[in-house]
């Protein structure tokens, strides 16, 4: 199942950087996608087990911003470093930084989506602690 689509890009990037990354490497933003797609699936089954029927809004726009940073993490070094003020890919940057964390909530329950969930986690813990009589009653040395 795709999470994005091209235009969930071109909402992140100019449409020019997508053709330039596709003029150095033909089927990069499709295949970008599909990956990003995948591994948040994975990330994800647990918790709420696929086929979705259908994309949540929060998870359309994680996977748009991961698969737009890879895209153009993919031919630029600019997005590894945050060195200089003039950097036009910080944007990008904090908003990568921030879908891996609302994704680490998600994974963890912490931040919950609008699907039936498969192992969600026990609010109420029922836990017993049952101890056997002592042995010896050492009360009147």
């Amino acid at each position: 199942m795709m999470l994005c689509n091209r235009a969930a890009l071109i909402d992140l990037l100019h449409v020019k950087y997508l053709e330039a990354c596709e003029v150095q490497n033909p089927g990069l933003v499709d295949r970008t996608i599909e990956a990003v797609s995948g591994e948040i699936g994975d990330a994800l089954s647990y918790r709420y087990p696929q086929p979705w029927p259908y994309v949540p809004e929060l998870i359309r726009h994680i996977a748009a911003v991961f698969s737009a940073y890879r895209v153009v993490e993919a031919i630029t070094s600019l997005v590894d470093t945050e060195a200089s003020t003039n950097n036009e890919w910080i944007p990008l940057q904090k908003q990568w930084k921030h879908c891996i964390d609302l994704l680490d909530q998600i994974a963890k329950g912490k931040l919950k989506l609008p699907l039936e969930e498969a192992n969600p986690d026990r609010e109420e813990p029922s836990v017993a602690i049952v101890a056997p009589p002592p042995l010896f009653d050492l009360r009147g040395l």
